[in-house]
């Protein structure tokens, strides 16, 4: 069966998928981004006076910028997890009508 582009399928096993490959890559770069982090400190250890100061305002704005697309990726992942539940929900009032 062909689908137009004004239709929607849905696969409760690939919304499953798709929710836990989200949590998978929102780990996986925040570990990248620590270790780019550390290893970005590790060269700075000997910096002092502006370029220390300057380095570690870099740093808080680094943090606030990875710990936000972090959470987004967690909060897609959140939604697509819901949405997946709210399908299920509708599909299976659906099936209802047809029980009696």
């Amino acid at each position: 069966m062909s689908m137009s582009q004004d239709e929607l399928a849905v696969k409760y096993g690939g919304l499953d998928a798709i929710t836990t490959e989200l949590g998978n890559q929102a780990r996986k770069l925040e570990e990248d981004l620590g270790a780019l982090k550390s290893a970005i400190a590790q060269a700075a250890t000997g910096w002092e006076g502006e370029a220390a100061t300057t380095f570690q305002q870099a740093m808080v704005e680094w943090d606030r910028h990875s710990n936000a697309i972090h959470q987004a990726l967690m909060q897609i992942g959140q939604k697509v997890s819901a949405a997946g539940g709210d399908y299920r929900g509708g599909d299976l009032k659906a099936a209802g009508y047809f029980q009696g």
